[in-house]
């Protein structure tokens, strides 16, 4: 479901953990999680230099982190299956956090994998009963 200019500012000018929530609610919902891809997926760094992987709920939010560093970059969704099932053990390999929902003006929620592993999880049952 597209989202109108009134929605994404709405949502975009929630406080970061808000954002989470509602990352983890549309997520849950719509079984699909939106990321930046260009010859590669859109990374961060935390400032203690530690590798974020940027995701979004929705297409609209990712598109407009889609400048500066990411200029190029286009929304691609991916499946909340691979996301836990793939994306989520293989970032906690690796030393890689999820950067949940940034937003022109902020850096988002970094929680760890297994972290937003279990929210999405919970999130899921909660919906199924």
């Amino acid at each position: 479901m597209a989202l109108d200019a009134e929605q994404v500012k709405e949502v975009v000018r929630l406080p970061a953990q808000q954002r989470y929530e509602y990352f983890v609610e549309h997520v849950a919902q719509a079984g699909e999680v939106w990321g930046l891809y260009r010859n590669g997926w859109a990374l961060a760094k935390r400032d203690d230099g530690t590798l974020v992987f940027a995701l979004w709920p929705e297409r609209e939010f990712a598109l407009l982190c889609a400048e500066f560093e990411w200029e190029g970059y286009a929304p691609q969704a991916f499946g909340l299956d691979e996301l836990l099932d793939g994306l989520l053990p293989q970032l906690q390999e690796d030393g890689l956090v999820p950067g949940i929902f940034r937003t022109p003006g902020s850096k988002g929620t970094m929680p760890t994998p297994g972290l937003l592993k279990v929210d999405l999880q919970d999130e899921v049952r909660r919906r199924r009963n």
